[in-house]
């Protein structure tokens, strides 16, 4: 793998991770949330449901009793009304909310019940008015056991609905356990590519360049300023940058040297030539005048002889 895909992947794989950790923990909540949102909007909807149609079933039940005991009492028939009309929008509501769910079948047969129960307390206020003795056996033989018989109903799906909310909040707590884990994870996952990764960055970058890189860029300054005799940091790693400078700064060295010692030798060369070129013109000199002097005595001869 090239240095510059190292230096690359050093980058990108831990960025990718704590990307990947943020979006775990992004979905992971909005999981939660949606559970949460979900238990509270049906389980615990519902739970409250229940308790509310149970408190104004005993609020209806009191307020019987206090007509049958005063049956000129009228806050006694409006606190019969407000919880006839409670009970039944806790009911409504609570079937709203168990739509879709399983509590839903088992509000069902509550319409039935309270019905029933209902017919038994108008039977009681129709002879409350008449025959106070014959409302009281009514109210002992028909709405009392309708509603212990609705009341059996609603504290099961009372303690059906506890359960159900204790195991959907649980549940919720498992999911952000897991969430937060998994977080926690690639967190940790992603420091530990992010060490390894500088780790690796690191010897590569000792391995390529061999040290510091302002030394590298100063010994290479240096040397292209013409200055071979500075020091060229130590490197462990002779195929290094730095490791390379200093065979280079070597080579260069052993080249200077030669081609000063070559120029030495040509400028010795240069000198005898001169030398010898000298030596040769003194002699051409020489030879020259003897031949003049030869030429002159071999005139002299010439004209001698024909005298």
């Amino acid at each position: 793998m090239k240095f510059n895909q190292r230096l690359l992947l050093s980058f990108v794989a831990p960025a990718a991770l704590f990307v990947a950790s943020l979006v775990a923990s992004i979905w992971s909540l909005a999981q939660t949330q949606a559970s949460f949102d979900r238990y509270i909007n049906t389980e615990q909807a519902v739970a409250n449901g229940v308790q509310e149609m149970y408190a104004q079933g005993l609020q209806m039940g009191q307020a019987l009793r206090n007509i049958v005991l005063d049956p000129n009492n009228p806050q006694a028939y409006k606190n019969l009304d407000a919880a006839r009309a409670a009970f039944d929008d806790a009911h409504r509501d609570t079937l709203a909310a168990a739509r879709g769910t399983a509590s839903e079948a088992a509000l069902a047969p509550l319409a039935g019940q309270r019905a029933a129960q209902a017919q038994a307390q108008d039977k009681v206020l129709a002879l409350v008015k008449t025959d106070a003795t014959a409302a009281v056996a009514m109210l002992n033989a028909e709405e009392t056991p309708a509603w212990r018989k609705l009341r059996g109903e609603l504290l099961s799906l009372g303690k059906a609905s506890r359960e159900l909310s204790s195991q959907t909040h649980a549940d919720v707590n498992r999911a952000a356990d897991r969430a937060r884990a998994l977080s926690l994870g690639l967190a940790l996952l992603a420091g530990g590519v992010a060490v390894a990764l500088g780790v690796l960055l690191y010897r590569t970058v000792c391995r390529e360049i061999g040290g510091d890189p302002a030394a590298a860029r100063a010994a290479v300054r240096r040397m292209a300023e013409g200055d071979l005799a500075g020091a060229v940091p130590v490197s462990h790693h002779p195929q290094s940058l730095i490791g390379s400078l200093a065979a280079m700064q070597t080579s260069m060295r052993a080249l200077v040297s030669d081609v000063s010692q070559a120029s030495s030798g040509i400028e010795s060369a240069s000198v005898e030539i001169a030398t010898g070129n000298q030596d040769l013109s003194a002699r051409t000199e020489q030879t020259a005048s003897n031949l003049q002097q030869t030429a002159a005595s071999m005139e002299q001869l010439t004209s001698t002889v024909r005298q």
